[in-house]
């Protein structure tokens, strides 16, 4: 893996702060993988207690165990984002292992290919589901807790699909193109209420397990095939979008409400150009 992409130690060392998210409880969710995870790592090593929630339940225990042995504070809760009755069991596990709830990070995805014509019925359900009603359903458990604390930070994840279009996602560019809207809709519904911001942030291409799949369907490479440095060079570390994450988690973004954040490098900037000439 390249070098400009790969988590090192050092990278972790300059990003994370042990006092910025200090007293902070969040609930990430999607987390046993990728930029959850994270997310998730980040988080902790910046003061925050972690409830670490994924459908895979074992993935969910081994980064809540992982950042435990490092000296964090962190919970799993295995359950699926689409279940009313899993995304209020994961606010239950941070309001009674930690005492509360001041941020949520709707980060769970999944991506499935497929234009207009050719995008399944179940695979549209799939996308629009755990994207969009994914979002909904942990935002509805979350607020009752947040506002409990006397406001909070949501963070939804989009991407740059909802900003140009990508090809070949049709499902899953429209679920991401209503988190910026549903970013300003929860702002404006809370944030004067009950001091409950919401921001979202938009990836381009980020190097994770879900991606390196996607790479390797798209080019028919074998099974287990790591990306290659040319091609992964030109893409992003998790830690990237954690970052930004973790600043619209934090004091310093006290005033920042209903703000989409593009984290693509040049990408969309790319594309524009692509368009113009």
């Amino acid at each position: 893996m390249s070098e400009t992409i790969r988590d090192t130690a050092s990278d972790r060392d300059t990003a994370s702060d042990p006092t910025r998210l200090a007293g902070n409880v969040a609930l990430i969710t999607g987390a046993g993988s990728g930029i959850g995870a994270a997310t998730a790592r980040l988080f902790a090593e910046s003061g925050a207690s972690v409830v670490v929630q994924d459908l895979d339940e074992a993935a969910a225990e081994r980064v809540a165990a992982e950042i435990t042995r490092a000296g964090g504070a962190a919970a799993a809760s295995g359950g699926d984002v689409r279940s009313e009755k899993d995304c209020r069991r994961a606010v239950e596990t941070a309001v009674q292992q930690f005492g509360g709830l001041d941020t949520v990070f709707c980060n769970a995805g999944v991506f499935e290919p497929g234009t207009v014509e050719n995008q399944s019925l179940d695979d549209w359900d799939l996308q629009i589901d755990t994207l969009l009603k994914g979002t909904f359903l942990t935002c509805r458990a979350a607020v009752p807790a947040l506002r409990a604390r006397g406001g909070g930070s949501i963070v939804l994840s989009g991407s740059n699909c909802a900003h140009i279009g990508c090809q070949g996602r049709f499902a899953y560019t429209a679920a991401k193109s209503a988190m910026p809207v549903l970013a300003k809709q929860l702002s404006n519904d809370y944030f004067h209420s009950a001091g409950i911001r919401a921001n979202c942030v938009s990836p381009g291409f980020v190097l994770t397990e879900m991606t390196t799949e996607t790479w390797r369907r798209q080019t028919g490479a074998e099974p287990g095939t790591p990306v290659p440095d040319h091609v992964a060079e030109k893409w992003q570390s998790p830690l990237a979008i954690a970052q930004t994450v973790a600043f619209l988690a934090s004091d310093a973004s006290s005033d920042i409400a209903g703000v989409t954040i593009p984290i693509s490098r040049t990408g969309l900037l790319r594309v524009a150009m692509m368009r113009m000439v």
